[in-house]
């Protein structure tokens, strides 16, 4: 809801005048403002590698968010995984963009997998799950669909503030 200076102006001066004759002024103009919430989380996850078979890699991240009362919701993370089933192996340190509403953002993100050299990877996070693939130019199976469940819940959108103007 946008408002003129001088409409906003006019109003403020007017006020007091129709109130001092008794007469019922205009309604009072309120203002919405929207709100930012900063999530900064820890979390933990089981990542499964459609080519590796059925044993889960561990996962542990950092996820940073902001989120607006709109629910637009942004942000970065970095996680870090490793094979622990039949021997302990680091997998893909990984950073991520991400973009979308409280409850799903698509991913854009690039790492360093410690077998196969770097790689690139596009994914969609909705509440304790994500979905993604990964491209591995030097290795042999060049792209890695991937499946994860985490603890990382929606983001929560804080409320507009509403605020009379005069």
């Amino acid at each position: 809801m946008k408002i003129s200076i001088s409409a906003l102006t006019l109003f403020c001066l007017l006020n007091p005048i129709f109130s001092i004759a008794g007469e019922i002024g205009p309604p009072p103009i309120v203002t919405v403002t929207s709100q930012t919430d900063t999530h900064n989380r820890a979390y933990a996850g089981l990542k499964w590698t459609l080519n590796e078979g059925i044993k889960p890699q561990a996962v542990l991240g950092f996820r940073h968010s902001r989120t607006e009362s709109n629910g637009d919701t942004d942000g970065g993370d970095i996680s870090i995984s490793a094979k622990f089933i039949d021997g302990f192996q680091l997998g893909k340190l990984r950073a991520k963009y991400f973009n979308g509403k409280e409850n799903t953002q698509g991913e854009i993100g690039a790492g360093y997998d410690f077998i196969n050299g770097l790689f690139a990877g596009v994914g969609v996070h909705a509440p304790y799950s994500n979905l993604g693939i990964d491209l591995l130019p030097t290795a042999k199976d060049k792209i890695e669909p991937y499946f994860q469940l985490d603890t990382i819940k929606r983001n929560n959108k804080p409320a507009y503030i509403s605020a009379p103007v005069c």
